[in-house]
């Protein structure tokens, strides 16, 4: 761009929603000076903060790991490995870096302009992020559609983890988008995907986008009000004919059977009904329990390998994984799994599908993958940008509460931001905000740095930064249950 256009300074940043992979390399765009002299705006979606820090942080370690198999970050590219992830090519494995909004939108309708360029926002709260937003810019006829529109069936539930989406929302602001902005459009562009020109095709792309989501959201439902269960749902549910034609809602990303399953527990929950499901073993002791009732696993293996030869891998990668959690050792079910799970793979139209089945392939026949490399690195930007709430939230999530159930305190936190009572109840972390309690056991005089100094369990940084008076002894054992999550960031799954 550069070598054609020359040389401009940036004047703004826009994150369109609160998903890592739409903020997180900002720092190779602008540095936080330049953000913080005036120079640069960054603008954001009303809840952004809260929200990317709630996905990024709270479940991040386990985000973390599942990702590795969404996006196959562990597999070799090629035609037996990773090929693409269905919205790009591949997944960063850089360092993640954050700079907090300047500027909040909202409402819908709020413009804004920008090194004079006007541009009014249209908020999308709930959609393929919880905190998200179009935009469109009137003098040049173009609409950005963030990830809301994007050239591929997306995710009601993204199999790294992550709240569930709302389809029926998803679609009435996509048709928003087109009350608004649909009939003056010249360009629709969006993340990961190429842009869509002419209104008339802007009409149909959007329409028919909208309507792949309705129909997921509105099909389900209506099976689920027929007494279906989320499975059989998920392996009922088929596009109609002519949406499956489209080529631009195919399930490269997303699948139609896993959205399904997002609606049911959006709708319904994890229970379906049977009480039989109400208390379930573990999945060791259950494969342990049924294998016992086998009796002879080499038979058991031996079918399995004829019901391979027949082409029914999703099944066979059901019973031998069965046997692999009954026993991890058993070689012959571990690699029989792996073959099975590689087929589901190479047929697999979506792209994390495969990738799911291909990392699970090879850790069976390997064992986990802990290679640093695979993942993106570090959440440090993130961390320094949350609120004494969000610390104190985080810090109830790492405290093993199961090592100190008689530990029962209150303590005074003096913060710059304000003050706090945190109540520790049988090792149950509660706060109140703005408040003080002239009966506590003891005071802490700090800032931010030394509450994550606490939840990053290091001593000396809390020796440093943390100023008590009272009973020392009760951050000392608050401390001592805090949860390294590090220590657990490749964490089986393929396996027990």
């Amino acid at each position: 761009m550069e070598e054609n256009l020359g040389t401009f300074p940036v004047k703004a940043v826009i994150y369109s929603h609160s998903h890592v992979d739409h903020f997180g390399g900002v720092k190779g765009i602008v540095s936080e000076e330049e953000v913080q002299a005036g120079n640069v705006q960054v603008i954001a979606p009303e809840g952004f903060e809260k929200h990317a820090v709630s996905e990024n942080i709270y479940a991040g370690t386990a985000m973390g790991r599942r990702a590795s198999y969404q996006y196959g970050t562990m597999l070799e590219g090629g035609e037996t490995g990773s090929l693409a992830i269905g919205i790009g090519m591949g997944q960063s494995k850089g360092r993640t870096s954050y700079i907090s909004p300047t500027l909040e939108i909202t409402q819908t309708g709020e413009k804004h302009t920008i090194d004079g360029v006007e541009i009014e926002f249209q908020l999308t709260p709930g959609t393929e992020a919880p905190a998200e937003m179009n935009f469109w810019i009137g003098s040049k006829n173009a609409l950005w559609m963030a990830e809301n529109c994007t050239g591929t069936l997306h995710n009601l539930y993204t199999l790294r983890g992550a709240q569930v989406r709302d389809g029926n929302a998803w679609a009435e602001y996509i048709m928003e988008s087109l009350a608004l902005y649909g009939d003056k459009a010249d360009v629709v562009f969006q993340s990961h995907n190429w842009p869509h020109w002419g209104n008339d095709t802007i009409q149909e792309y959007m329409t028919n986008t909208a309507a792949v989501y309705k129909f997921i959201n509105d099909q389900t439902l209506l099976y689920i009000n027929e007494g279906y269960t989320e499975t059989e749902i998920a392996n009922m549910i088929q596009l109609p004919e002519e949406l499956e034609k489209v080529w631009y809602t195919r399930q490269y990303y997303g699948t139609v059977s896993h959205n399904s399953k997002a609606v049911y527990e959006k709708y319904m929950g994890w229970y379906d009904g049977n009480p039989v499901h109400l208390a379930e073993l573990t999945p060791s002791d259950y494969a342990q329990k049924l294998v016992e009732y086998f009796g002879d696993t080499d038979a058991v293996l031996e079918k399995a390998k004829e019901d391979f030869a027949k082409g029914e891998y999703q099944w066979v990668a059901q019973i031998t994984n069965t046997l692999v959690f009954a026993d991890p050792e058993n070689t012959d079910a571990r690699y029989l799994c792996a073959d099975a799970l590689e087929q589901l793979g190479y047929q697999a139209e979506s792209g994390p599908w495969r990738s799911a089945y291909l990392c699970a392939a090879q850790e069976l026949r390997n064992g986990t993958n802990t290679d640093d490399a695979t993942r993106s690195s570090g959440n440090g930007d993130v961390f320094l940008h949350m609120t004494p709430d969000m610390i104190l939230d985080y810090l109830g999530i790492f405290v093993d509460t199961t090592k100190i159930p008689d530990l029962t305190f209150t303590a005074n936190i003096i913060l710059p931001e304000g003050n706090y009572v945190l109540r520790v109840k049988n090792g149950v972390l509660l706060y109140q905000k703005d408040a003080q309690d002239p009966d506590a056991d003891v005071t802490w005089n700090t800032k931010r740095a030394g509450l994550l100094a606490v939840v990053q369990k290091n001593a000396e940084n809390v020796a440093a930064l943390i100023e008590q008076e009272g009973d020392e002894t009760c951050l000392t054992r608050l401390m001592d249950a805090v949860t390294v999550t590090s220590e657990y960031k490749y964490f089986n799954i393929i396996e027990p």
